[in-house]
């Protein structure tokens, strides 16, 4: 692994309508930057940057304005004379090579690139794969040595000592600060190397469990007969099932019921398989987190149509 690619993007959130109907968010980009960077010195080799003129929405939201150093018209102006992304994505695929390895603040972009190349429908060449790392949490564990409270970029940045001279939440900009961060740590560390996350405890093991596959769209393993109309693990009885929760972006519990062994929850899990989503369904009798995070969402869903229902009666 000689060569890095640093990796920064901004994107506007919208939302669209799947087959099924379901409204689902979709964070469009609007600017990438990436730099291609010498790994064991830090040296910058190459560099990429590019505005995209969005597709999926023509409204840029408050937030992205509040987010990015920029006043509105100019970055409507940057946006409006920028290619698609049709065009910049398979551009950018090129400069990347075969096999790039990213490196990111945090552990979003590469996936909100890889839902970008699956929503515009475009295709990777066939033996097309990347690596990517979270200088965050390298910088966690080296810097602070903590896993508390993640540090922003600018708050690295500060306690390093480097000079902020060019403003944060600019694609371009944040790429060269992770760079600065990452020849920082190699300073410190004469034998710095490469590490990913651990995976997540899984905590208790499920009842039951099953790989659904790979599909196009992020839920589309739902479909799956084993999901639609599970079987209890103990019994083999049909359960009877509440409604479909989202507790993150990437699981979904429903609440089900076995008239001999009582209460149930079955999971859909699902994570980034390239271009597609693979995806995993278990059945857990002691859910634990599964079961509190299901829990608190089904709470504030409820808060939620209570405060619609009061503003409501009000008018």
């Amino acid at each position: 692994m000689a060569e890095l690619i640093f990796l920064d993007l901004e994107w506007n959130t919208t939302f669209y309508r799947s087959k099924s109907g379901e409204r689902l968010p979709f964070h469009e980009l609007i600017e990438v930057a990436a730099m291609k960077v010498e790994q064991a010195t830090g040296a910058m080799l190459d560099s990429f940057h590019s505005y995209i003129h969005p597709r999926a929405s023509r409204k840029i939201e408050s937030r992205t304005y509040r987010l990015l150093p920029y006043e509105r018209e100019e970055l409507r102006a940057l946006l409006a004379d920028a290619p698609r992304f049709l065009d910049l994505g398979p551009a950018f695929l090129r400069w990347c090579g075969p096999d790039p390895v990213f490196v990111e603040w945090g552990n979003n972009d590469v996936e909100v690139l890889l839902d970008n190349f699956a929503f515009h429908r475009l295709s990777f060449d066939e033996g097309w794969k990347c690596e990517y790392f979270d200088l965050q949490y390298m910088y966690q564990k080296l810097i602070e040595e903590s896993l508390g409270c993640q540090p922003s970029l600018e708050k690295a940045v500060t306690e390093l000592g480097i000079e902020t001279d060019l403003d944060f939440h600019s694609a371009w900009n944040d790429t060269y600060y992770t760079i600065m961060v990452y020849q920082a740590m190699l300073d410190r560390f004469e034998d710095l190397t490469m590490f990913h996350r651990p995976p997540k405890h899984k905590g208790v093991p499920p009842l039951w469990e099953l790989d659904l596959g790979s599909y196009d769209a992020r839920w589309t393993c739902k479909n799956r007969r084993e999901v639609e109309h599970p079987l209890c693990p103990l019994c083999q009885e049909p359960l009877l099932m509440g409604r479909w929760v989202r507790t993150t972006s990437t699981e979904q519990v429903v609440r089900c019921k076995c008239r001999e062994h009582r209460r149930l929850y079955l999971a859909v899990t699902v994570e980034k398989d390239g271009a597609q989503w693979a995806g995993k369904a278990a059945i857990y009798k002691e859910a634990g987190p599964i079961a509190e995070r299901y829990r608190k969402t089904v709470r504030k869903l409820q808060e939620n149509a209570r405060r619609k229902a009061q503003n409501k009666a009000a008018v």
